[in-house]
Formats: C-alpha cells, sequence, structure tokens
C-alpha cells in the first residue's frame, strides 16, 4: 500500500538508540508479545514505526510506576488498532497522580514512625503495621483507577454516539422535578456525572449527599464537581447498610447502581428506612433489550463470552420486572423511558466499552477473537456507514411504603 511504502520504519538498531534502550530490552518485549515490531524487511529484521515510540513510551511510563510487565500487557494487550495517543497520555497522567499520592502518603506515615523511634523508648508497632497497610493499598488504588476508567468509557460512547443530544443526565435530572429546602441522598453516584452536567440547574435549597461504595469513586466525584464540591457531602456507604438514622431524607437516588448489589432486597429497605414519610425513591436501569445488537456481535465471536457477569447483572432489576420489586417497598410507582439509540461510526469506543464491562470480559479475547471482533465491526461500518444500537433505558419512581 501507498501508505506503508511512504511510511518510515526504523531497524531495531536504530529504534533503540532513538528511544535510549538496549536492542536486547525491544527484543524480550517481543518475545513477550509486548511491544512487536511493526514488519520485517526482506532479510527478516524487525522493523519499528514511529507510532511505535508512542507504545513504547506507554510501557516506560507505567513500568516506571511499578506496575509488573504482566501488568502492563493487561493494559496494552488490545491497543493493536488505537491510535488515540491523546487518550493514552490522559489515562498515564492520571495514574501518575495517584501513584505520586500514594507514595507521598506512604513517605508521611514512614516520617511519623521515624519520629516515634527518635523520641519514644517503647515502639509503638502499630505505626509499622500502618505503613504496611499504606504500602498494600497500592493495588487499591489500581483497581479504583481501573473501575474509574471502565465508567468513563461507557459514558463516552454514550456521549459520543446517541442519537438523543439531550443526554441521559440532563434529561434524568429534568424529571427529577423537586421542590426547595429538601435532602437528597444519591447512591452509588460514581463520578458524579448527574450534579457535575446539572450544577446551573440545583437549587440552593437541596441539600445533597453523595454516596458510593468506592472511595476511589468519591474522589473522582469530587474532582468532576470541581469548585462546586463544596455543595456536596460526601460518604462511603454501603447501600445494603446505610449509615444514616431513620427518616433522614425526602429523596433518595439510585442511578443504575441496583442491579450492582448482591442484595437488592436488603436496599430496599434501606432506603425506605432512610426516607421521610411520603419520600420518593428515584431507581434508573435498563430494559432487556438494551444494547442487544452488541450482544449479537459478541455472540458470533464467542457465544460464551455471553455467559459472563457483565451480560446478565442487570436481570436482577430491570425495566420489565422493576416494578414486581420495588412493590413492596414503595406506591404509586411510575415508570418512564428515555427515547435513544446509538449509531457508532468508530470501533475504538465500541471496543473500549465491551472490555469495560464487569466479570473481566477482556480477558475472554484472545488474539484471533479480538481481530474477529474488530473485523465483524469495520465490516459493519463500511457497509452502512454505522453500528445502529438499541438503548432501551428509563427509571422508577415511587413513594415510601409506611407499611
Amino acid at each position: 500500500m501507498l501508505e506503508d511504502t511512504l511510511k518510515e520504519f526504523y531497524s531495531v538498531g536504530q529504534f533503540a538508540k532513538r528511544a535510549g534502550v538496549t536492542i536486547r530490552t525491544l527484543r524480550y518485549y517481543d518475545k513477550i508479545g509486548l511491544l512487536k515490531p511493526c514488519g520485517y524487511n526482506n532479510l527478516g529484521y524487525r522493523l519499528y514505526s514511529k507510532e511505535d515510540f508512542g507504545r513504547l513510551q506507554k510501557i516506560l511510563t507505567l513500568k516506571f510506576i511499578g506496575l509488573s510487565l504482566e501488568e502492563i500487557g493487561d493494559i496494552m494487550k488490545y491497543d493493536i488498532n488505537d491510535k488515540d495517543f491523546k487518550k493514552s497520555l490522559v489515562i498515564q497522567k492520571e495514574i501518575m497522580g495517584e501513584k505520586v499520592q500514594h507514595m507521598l502518603t506512604v513517605i508521611k506515615a514512614i516520617d511519623e514512625t521515624l519520629q516515634m523511634v527518635e523520641k519514644e523508648d517503647t515502639l509503638n508497632w502499630d505505626k509499622f503495621v500502618n505503613v504496611i497497610k499504606l504500602i498494600n493499598l497500592d493495588k487499591k488504588w489500581i483497581e479504583q483507577y481501573k473501575n474509574s476508567s471502565n465508567l468513563r468509557a461507557r459514558i463516552n460512547l454514550h456521549e459520543s454516539f446517541s442519537i438523543n443530544k439531550e443526554g441521559w443526565m440532563p434529561w434524568f435530572f429534568k424529571q427529577l422535578s423537586l421542590p426547595n429546602n429538601i435532602n437528597i441522598l444519591e447512591l452509588g453516584c460514581g463520578d458524579g456525572s448527574l450534579w457535575a452536567k446539572n450544577l446551573d440547574k440545583i437549587p440552593n435549597g437541596w441539600n445533597i449527599t453523595l454516596t458510593d461504595f468506592s472511595e476511589g469513586m468519591l474522589e473522582d466525584a469530587k474532582r468532576n464537581l470541581g469548585k462546586c464540591s463544596n455543595r456536596f457531602h460526601f460518604s462511603v456507604v454501603d447501600a445494603e447498610n446505610i449509615t444514616y438514622e431513620n427518616e433522614s431524607f425526602d429523596v433518595v437516588i439510585a442511578n443504575h447502581m441496583l442491579y450492582h448489589l448482591n442484595d437488592i432486597d436488603k436496599a430496599l429497605h434501606e432506603i425506605n428506612r432512610v426516607l421521610k414519610k411520603d419520600g420518593y425513591f428515584f431507581a434508573s436501569t435498563v430494559g432487556k433489550n438494551h444494547m442487544k445488537e452488541m450482544r449479537d456481535i459478541i455472540g458470533l465471536v464467542d457465544e460464551s463470552i455471553l455467559e459472563l457477569e457483565g451480560f446478565n447483572l442487570t436481570k436482577k432489576f430491570q425495566l420489565n420486572n422493576g416494578i414486581k420489586i420495588l412493590t413492596p417497598y414503595f406506591n404509586e410507582i411510575y415508570m418512564k423511558r428515555y427515547e435513544d439509540s446509538l449509531k457508532v461510526k468508530r470501533i475504538t469506543p465500541l471496543i473500549d466499552y465491551i472490555f469495560s464491562m464487569p466479570g473481566n470480559v477482556q480477558e475472554r479475547f484472545n488474539e484471533y477473537k479480538f481481530k474477529k471482533l474488530e473485523k465483524t465491526l469495520e465490516e459493519i461500518i463500511q457497509k452502512k456507514g454505522y453500528i445502529y444500537i438499541t438503548k432501551d433505558t428509563g427509571f422508577f419512581t415511587g413513594r415510601k411504603n409506611n407499611y
């Protein structure tokens, strides 16, 4: 192809010298599949392109902050056709920031322990235990980062390719239609998008408490809300064991989160408990046809993947069974659907969405299955101009059942 003819290639020696790494390192990365050459010359020698500098930079950055080559491989595995180096750099910057904050916290704990050793005759071994715990938090923030990245991948697909340009968050917020001077609790607030996208519409009289099971998500919510975060209260809360007194809130919101819970009934009992008399509950979810074309495409690659948790999670609480589940706890239950669909014109955001789903979906794709998925998606776009995907989303509202 003309594009390949015009592209500038580097031998392994040239590439190594320009990048400041050893030839041995490049050969090893090729051997383990971490950075394979983009081609070979007539004599069978490795060739690298300019784009490979971007991939190598990402590998070395992730290695620098302490990730193992295996962990880096998991992150890099499906970057084969992703030319969005800006997105890659943003992700790297966020990981570096998290790592820096973690290291500063560990340094502070070590300083406190040093002061104790210098000043006290009897050592407080709990100080050493605290340092150990902080060091072991390393894996936890990596997992929190992955969760946050997965959420952004799912939001990005809908924001980029939805037919309804109003957007789910502004539409859902408008449906709340609540009076002034009320206490609101959101369970599973994620990155706070519901409020960040509607900041100019929030009445001053609303007292809003944002909660999530993940402390990392709450930090994302604070960052997302920026200077306005002081308008909100934040707390780590398990929806199945809400740490607030009876009748504390006028409204409780669960935006696409109930189906993530192990015991929905226990959570609904807790929600009923913390609602004031005649308080309202808003719970959004999806229907059984939500993203069905995406599932059909994945089925063509490997039907067994559809048995994973991520593709069956919402069945616990959907638009199709929600009224029955809510009835024991709420009355005057009402359901409303959000009219929308997707016309996806690029495959990378859709693949990101698929791999972001719960249940380690990405691990079920070997290189052959990944290539097959890519080819299938590309053929649909070439034929139709886009991939049409049904969206079936909506919410329930109900008033507290006072038994």
